[in-house]
């Protein structure tokens, strides 16, 4: 079988046996277009791969992509072998070649993370931003704090439906990465803007006929795309000094107040929906003193 229909299959597999969404099969596409024009550019029978035909394919990208991104692209070949190797088109030795080729070091920065002050300015300056209607105001302050308080992907936002949002017992339910439902929680601040937003929509209270539609949309009702979001929390993050922007940035926030409130790791991986407890342990990367140095400067707990 040539190595484009291996491809096609793989992705197909990725889709209805993962579970995977649009756009993480979008990256394993784009990461495996990208060696299959090395391996048909260089004669290479993709079968027949051994280490040192690995290290010429990093070579060849090294000036294009750096260290995190070959990671990135190595684990999505690790996992396209182990696919041929459960089809039965490769051996032991060549999977064992490419489960054994290094990933590139490079240094994990520490995620950046806002305190409860720093988020209560960015509302405030939402409010008062004179070019924002009121209903566009209590959107992006919910969606803000949303962020914040439940620790939410992107992708895991823009796709909740209102009959998922529990207003009762302040919870969501979530459908994360590979179609795994799980609960999150967000708090009364949340829970009143939310509503306030809801209300002038004429959404609030919940009705049958408006279950299925999206929780957060724009002035005409049309759902918000993920472009939407990034954009409207990245211009409001602006306003501050921070080392990233995105909504990234505020599910860190979420992570790193909860580890030092005592929540334990285990507990933090269920809440934000990892699959492994090694996404979770970039959080306990920071030194005790450093942490505390931090807690105290950004926490209002810490101040005490």
């Amino acid at each position: 079988m040539k190595f484009e229909d291996h491809k096609k299959e793989f992705l197909l597999f990725l889709e209805l046996e993962r579970g995977y969404s649009n756009r993480t099969i979008e990256f394993y596409n784009s990461d495996l277009n990208q060696y299959s024009s090395f391996i048909s550019k260089n004669k290479i029978q993709y079968y027949k791969i051994n280490k040192d035909l690995i290290f010429d394919f990093h070579a060849s990208l090294n000036s294009s992509i750096g260290p995190r991104s070959f990671s990135r692209m190595l684990s999505a070949l690790r996992t396209f072998y182990k696919f041929l190797h459960a089809q039965g088109a490769i051996d032991d030795v060549v999977l064992n070649e490419i489960k054994s080729y290094p990933f590139p070091k490079y240094k994990k920065s520490i995620p950046t993370f806002l305190s409860i002050k720093q988020i209560y300015t960015v509302l405030d300056k939402i409010n008062n931003d004179k070019k924002l209607s009121e209903i566009i105001k209590l959107r992006d302050q919910s969606i803000i704090m949303l962020f914040f308080t439940s620790g939410l992907r992107l992708e895991e936002l823009k796709s909740i439906q209102l009959k998922d949002v529990d207003f009762s017992k302040k919870r969501i339910r979530v459908v994360g990465k590979g179609n795994k439902v799980r609960l999150t929680n967000f708090d009364s601040d949340t829970k009143d803007l939310l509503i306030k937003y809801l209300t002038i929509f004429k959404k609030y209270p919940l009705i049958k006929t408006n279950f299925n539609n999206n929780l957060f949309v724009d002035e005409k009702n049309k759902n918000l795309s993920r472009n939407n979001i990034q954009y409207l929390v990245m211009k409001h993050l602006k306003t501050l000094t921070l080392n990233s922007y995105g909504p990234h940035a505020l599910r860190h926030s979420f992570a790193t107040h909860l580890l030092n409130e005592g929540v334990g790791i285990e507990t933090i991986k269920s809440l934000l929906g990892h699959e492994s407890i090694k996404s979770t342990q970039i959080y306990t990367h920071v030194t005790l003193t450093k942490l505390q140095e931090t807690m105290k400067k950004s926490h209002p707990r810490g101040e005490k």
